[in-house]
């Protein structure tokens, strides 16, 4: 049972001052916002820029040893800190596009730095979560700061009626997730991630309560990472969002929904290994195929890399279902079964970091083409005769796209390579048949956009906004695309490691 402690904060205060300097510094943005009444805000990007960098470094020199924090509501390891590095970097490349767009157009979102901030403090608690509580804590303070940022675009229809889908849908995904942590709750008798385990070791664990308990658990995390059948508002938010939130979106809240995933479908083994494996067979390969299927009639490039989204997701959850495949036979077998969980493990890491690159590239490239007064460049076709009139951008965007199609050398390449390798390696070969089938279909839509870029010349009503900052990050991260695709051994060890090191 879950029992009233005190605790020693002092002693704590070095591992959870990362969580404290996110959380103090969005208070302290609102506060110089308050203070500093100019027309630019380029100072609230410079603080926040600070503030996520200053908790990278803390994290950095501090202690490297697995802490648990808040009576164990927390644990700070090697895989929440590569986390917590992902989201940070995630927050200042969307600071950096959303305020060079600001800069251009005039008009500034001062509730933007302080929302980033918070959304981020929201995904840093739900990777090191270790207590339902602390799941849903992160997950709400995380999605909250999200619906304003997607729907808090003063004058803009589009935006509002995003955020507003979004708010609801996200309301109905909380309910499910909250009903099933009380019937979890009330398998185990306690909150904690310990409590859950050592319930499920008993011998007679309730299979029905806990399994029903987890399963509408999955429904609330299939919401925030888009699965199929509850992706339902993921084209309609992603076309709504500014281009700088839906890249955000695309990266930073996939990542955070996929960290809490991968814990939670580790505790839960292997007590319900046989009963979440069909089920998350079924969801992969039922998002992978309507992502990639109707993302080919798109003509919204905003739309299509929202069903893009949805497919990726359908890839990662193969990874998923080969971490949890049932394994039997004795302690050889059991080895295998580390094995294949340690490959499944880092190939899900190597894919969400290659994943985040390619998608922030893309983004960064479509958030500055439009031409102000809130147009976004979503029309593909508009995008004809890009290599002429902006050839560094194309060619930001042509790697993006490639890298998202799994074309080599691109980073997109070698992350598949390593998730289906794993897919193989647990045995589980028809289903790492159906991903390279998905990821060959995948490959028009995105090579339509290169098509329309680079064969087509330029229209009176194509695309030609800019704003060169956004375009030499995006182009930087493009570079990464490419080096971590030629190199991505190193990448690789290191998300292997900070997978064998995972614990509760």
């Amino acid at each position: 049972m879950n029992e009233f402690q005190i605790t020693d904060f002092a002693a704590q205060a070095g591992d959870l001052l990362p969580y404290l300097v996110v959380a103090g510094g969005g208070l302290l943005v609102m506060v110089v916002d308050s203070f500093v009444r100019t027309l630019k805000k380029d100072h609230l990007s410079y603080l926040t820029i600070f503030v996520l960098c200053g908790a990278v470094i803390l994290q950095i020199i501090g202690d490297k040893s697995d802490t648990t924090l808040l009576n164990g509501m927390l644990i700070t390891s090697d895989f929440t800190r590569v986390f917590n590095f992902l989201f940070a970097a995630i927050g200042v490349v969307t600071t950096i596009y959303a305020t060079g767009l600001f800069d251009r157009d005039g008009r500034y979102r001062p509730e933007f730095y302080p929302l980033i901030l918070f959304s981020i403090l929201g995904m840093m608690v739900l990777a090191a979560a270790n207590d339902l509580l602390t799941i849903f804590l992160g997950l709400e303070t995380m999605s909250l700061s999200t619906y304003i940022l997607v729907g808090g675009v003063r004058g803009n229809t589009s935006s509002s009626e995003a955020g507003f889908k979004y708010l609801i849908l996200g309301g109905f995904s909380s309910a499910f997730l909250l009903m099933g942590m009380a019937l979890v709750y009330g398998f185990a008798g306690g909150t904690g991630f310990a409590d859950i385990s050592a319930a499920l070791q008993t011998g007679t664990p309730d299979r029905l309560l806990v399994g029903l308990g987890s399963g509408l658990m999955l429904v609330g995390f299939g919401f925030k990472v888009a699965l199929v059948p509850f992706h339902m508002w993921t084209p309609d938010v992603y076309d709504g969002a500014p281009s700088y939130i839906t890249g955000f979106m695309a990266t930073a809240i996939k990542a955070a929904g996929f960290a809490i995933l991968v814990r939670f479908a580790i505790l839960m083994q292997p007590q319900l290994g046989f009963a979440w494996y069909p089920v998350l067979s079924a969801l992969a390969i039922l998002t992978m195929s309507a992502g990639n299927l109707i993302a080919l009639a798109q003509n919204n490039i905003k739309r299509m890399l929202a069903w893009s989204s949805v497919a990726h997701a359908g890839y990662l959850m193969l990874g998923i279902v080969a971490m949890i495949s049932p394994t039997h036979g004795g302690s050889e077998q059991m080895m295998h079964g580390q094995a294949i969980g340690e490959a499944s493990g880092s190939a899900i890491i190597f894919y969400l970091i290659g994943y985040s690159l390619m998608n922030l590239a893309a983004f960064g490239v479509i958030n500055i083409l439009g031409q102000g007064n809130g147009e976004e460049a979503d029309d593909i076709n508009r995008y004809a005769g890009l290599s002429r009139t902006q050839p560094v951008a194309a060619a930001t965007l042509a790697v993006a796209m490639l890298s998202l199609a799994g074309i080599p050398p691109m980073v997109g390449f070698m992350a598949k390579f390593y998730l289906f390798s794993a897919v193989i390696k647990a045995g589980l070969i028809p289903l790492a048949i159906v991903g390279v089938i998905n990821s060959l279909i995948s490959v028009y839509y995105y090579l339509r956009v290169l098509v329309v870029m680079y064969m087509k010349e330029p229209e009176e009503d194509s695309y030609d906004g800019k704003e060169m900052v956004s375009v030499v990050m995006a182009g930087f991260l493009a570079l990464l695309v490419i080096t971590l695709g030629v190199i991505p051994d190193s990448f690789h060890r290191m998300a292997m490691l900070v997978f064998r090191g995972i614990q509760f």
